[in-house]
């Protein structure tokens, strides 16, 4: 897209007050202009990808008295094996995955990577030897009237603890990522139209001027592996697939918009200076 048709930023509807509380992070904790309330969707939440995840996850660990590790920290082959089986994900192709590996390293099932990454940091799951075990924090949050709670420390963790550049390994690290909370205000301002990542990217980013030195542009790749595909897995966003449904999956362009849970449970305590409406 040329420079004349670009979107206009919907943070620019900030001031410097409204935009330093969505990116001042304490050490624990959201930024002060961040509002989660999870406990308003009990049941949707109880539902959503990493939720699930980290229950099936943890309750093995429980079962079995740990998880079996490699000597390099990660889960071992026939338990990373058994996880990704049990594991639902939004659009993860598990029978292209499995085409393409005779056997799973924990790296080849990122489903199975994301979540026992996030649980460690989250302190849900701690090393002891050989094995992986689930923390007295982690068995107080499989009670269901906890689910409020483990959605919290889940948002909080993806989003702000746990770097999501770690997992594409593209140009650029971090970004925008490292503004989390000023992207998550824009799309909440932003109309729920169907949108493909590059045009989120425009309207909800602060443009880092490193992209402008990458071989190609990086900004949408970065915005749908940072921010967008997280979110789905926190049950936040929603995405579907253009053009012919013929093709296979990888090949149609994905398209991405907010859920209702997003509205929901986030919310922001940050004075608009000019009234909001929709951004595109």
């Amino acid at each position: 897209m040329t420079a004349e048709t670009r979107l206009v930023p919907a943070w620019r509807l900030l001031d410097r007050e409204g935009l330093h509380a969505l990116v001042k992070t304490p050490r624990r904790g959201l930024p002060e202009g961040i509002l989660l309330t999870p406990n308003r969707a009990l049941h949707e939440i109880s539902a959503v990808p990493l939720v699930m995840a980290a229950h099936q996850v943890i309750e093995r660990a429980i079962a079995q008295g740990g998880l079996p590790l490699t000597a390099a920290g990660a889960l071992s082959r026939a338990e990373t094996r058994a996880l990704f089986d049990l594991i639902d994900w939004p659009d993860y192709p598990k029978n292209e995955v499995l085409a393409v590996n005779r056997v799973l390293n924990e790296a080849d099932a990122l489903p199975v990577h994301v979540t026992r990454i996030v649980l460690q940091v989250a302190g849900l799951l701690r090393r002891r030897g050989k094995l992986l075990i689930a923390t007295k924090k982690a068995q107080a949050l499989l009670d269901p009237n906890a689910s409020a709670n483990l959605f919290a420390l889940w948002f909080e963790t993806t989003l702000w603890r746990v770097s999501l550049s770690y997992f594409d390994r593209a140009p650029v690290e971090h970004w925008p990522q490292d503004h989390i909370g000023i992207v998550l205000w824009c799309l909440s301002v932003a109309d729920n139209n169907w949108a493909d990542a590059d045009m989120h990217a425009q309207v909800c980013t602060v443009r880092d001027e490193r992209l402008d030195r990458t071989v190609r542009d990086f900004s949408g790749h970065a915005m749908r592996s940072r921010v967008l595909r997280p979110l789905t897995w926190l049950g936040l966003m929603e995405m579907t697939r253009r053009d012919d449904e013929a093709q296979t999956d990888w090949m149609r362009p994905a398209v991405f918009r907010k859920t209702a849970v997003f509205g929901t449970v986030v919310g922001f305590k940050v004075k608009v200076p000019v009234r909001t409406g929709a951004v595109h």
